[in-house]
């Protein structure tokens, strides 16, 4: 879908749409669970533990999905709108392998606000359909934009206003719509450079054990839609990207006088020499053992 079309026709009518009865959050007795239909989370590339400091919201635009909210699991249906504090343990997967969802997120990072639209579909998997950058708006739509995380912070205690909150997530879809309209999609669409910061995070911190987790968190994006993003982005997988990187430091570090296989496993986080010489090879064609025992000249990439 286009983001005109999905700024200025789904997301507005979504919210429109939104009854009192569908928005849930931590206050007493606001835990989906409450209301919908209870259901056992199945982790995909995450658990029920995930939880960070920010505050977000998410809005079910369509389908179903499955969701774990303070480690009780429910099923979520078109319109669910969710206040995620910061430091609540939330989760969403698939409800049924076949079952194809789309959902909106507002992520309300202090420095770095994004705006995020994924789905999952029995054909293709999770997706990113939009990420869209909320920290070059106007004046107006910061202060819509604290209003938004004033009421995820006092959805610990208290069901905000659901009116209040709609106001300003409509003021923000409308300045994002007529900056679209101006300037046309492709300087909205930040998928580009989410995928940058993936890889500089992954290149900054190659020295040490690293997961596909660690990067979503430094991001602000889930796992499951982490992949399938950076592979749309660069053909590869984000996996072996990370291992690679990872192979490429490890060779760096063979190459000192004093290193050996062992301390350098290790150092780079690796759980024992059989696991880091096993990754080694994946990548290398060759164990780290006979890496280091082959001319210099084998070892210099083509």
């Amino acid at each position: 879908m286009s983001l005109v079309r999905f700024l200025g026709q789904e997301l507005m009518a979504g919210l429109a749409r939104t009854a009192d009865s569908a928005f849930f959050g931590a206050w007493e007795g606001g835990n989906p669970a409450e209301a919908r239909r209870r259901a056992q989370f199945s982790p995909v590339l995450y658990g029920e533990d995930h939880a960070h400091p920010h505050h977000e919201f998410c809005l079910l635009l369509s389908g179903r999905c499955r969701f774990s909210f303070r480690y009780r699991t429910s099923v979520l249906q078109t319109g669910d709108l969710v206040a995620c504090a910061g430091g609540v343990p939330h989760a969403e997967v698939y409800s049924a392998a076949r079952e194809d969802y789309r959902l909106v997120w507002w992520i309300l990072w202090e420095n770095d606000p994004l705006l995020h639209v994924h789905r999952y579909r029995r054909r293709g998997g999770y997706d990113v359909e939009h990420v869209i950058m909320l920290k070059n708006l106007s004046t107006f739509s910061d202060e819509r934009l604290e209003v938004l995380r004033g009421l995820a912070a006092r959805s610990l205690r208290l069901r905000p206003s659901l009116e209040t909150l709609r106001e300003a997530m409509m003021s923000l879809a409308l300045e994002l719509y007529g900056q679209v309209l101006m300037s046309g999609e492709r300087p909205m669409d930040a998928r580009a450079e989410l995928v940058r910061r993936m890889t500089d995070f992954v290149r900054e911190r190659s020295g040490r054990s690293l997961t596909l987790a660690d990067v979503a968190t430094a991001v602000h994006m889930s796992p499951n839609y982490l992949t399938s993003l950076y592979r749309a982005q660069t053909g590869l997988s984000l996996g072996r990207f990370i291992l690679t990187e990872r192979i490429a430091r490890a060779k760096r570090m063979l190459r000192q006088p004093d290193s050996s296989v062992k301390s350098v496993g290790l150092e780079l986080g690796f759980s024992d020499p059989f696991t880091f010489s096993r990754a080694f090879k994946r990548i290398a064609g060759v164990a780290p053992r006979e890496w280091v025992r082959a001319p210099r000249a084998a070892k210099e990439p083509r």
